[in-house]
């Protein structure tokens, strides 16, 4: 599994989330000297003792809830998904104390080369993140607020993000928020958020 690196810019983005530390297990990241004299320079900590979180595969903590949406699923491979039926799951890749609610509703299990999904947190929940694929985000309510470069750029109901891959930022928001995104590839999901649970209908 590749490490995750904690750079100066996360550091960065973190604080101008409101964030006072970044968590950095040892076994999971890489923290670069120029982190560090960012973090020390905004007051930031770096916890490295979040190493005791345990891994996916050895996590005991609640059991995951993937979320669950209706879909009809069309010989020639057109998928509907139901709008009215989506029910967010909670995903955890941001960090245990953040409350995500995040269902990929078309995956690579739908034979799509990308995935599609909805996400949606409240500002306390806002979190950095390193992006190893590309992403397109529409903002479906509230306000979106990425934070990137020493800049945050702030999209309202109906306004589109791209996020192009290497990207490290933070998504935040001053109030609440929820995004329909599409991500590319779609595989890369499997280090993190699994494909949701689904009612399907076969036409």
């Amino acid at each position: 599994m590749a490490k995750r690196v904690i750079s100066a810019d996360t550091v960065r983005e973190a604080h101008a989330a409101g964030q006072t530390s970044v968590q950095a297990p040892r076994r999971q990241t890489i923290v670069t000297p120029a982190a560090w004299s960012a973090a020390s320079e905004l007051r930031v900590a770096i916890d490295q003792d979040a190493a005791a979180e345990p891994t996916a595969a050895s996590q005991p903590q609640r059991p995951p809830n993937p979320g669950t949406c209706e879909r009809v699923v069309d010989p020639s491979g057109v998928v509907l998904v139901r709008g009215n039926s989506v029910r967010l799951g909670r995903f955890d890749g941001a960090g245990p104390d953040k409350n995500i609610g995040l269902i990929d509703l078309i995956t690579g299990r739908d034979g799509a080369p990308m995935t599609a999904g909805i996400m949606s947190w409240q500002r306390k929940d806002s979190f950095a993140w390193a992006l190893d694929y590309d992403e397109v985000d529409l903002v479906l309510e509230g306000v979106l607020q990425i934070s990137v470069g020493g800049q945050v750029l702030e999209g309202r109901a109906g306004d589109v993000f791209y996020l192009p891959k290497g990207s490290r930022i933070v998504f935040g928001t001053p109030s609440r928020v929820r995004v329909f995104y599409v991500t590319y590839p779609a595989n890369w999901a499997q280090a993190g958020a699994g494909a949701g649970g689904e009612i399907e209908v076969r036409r």
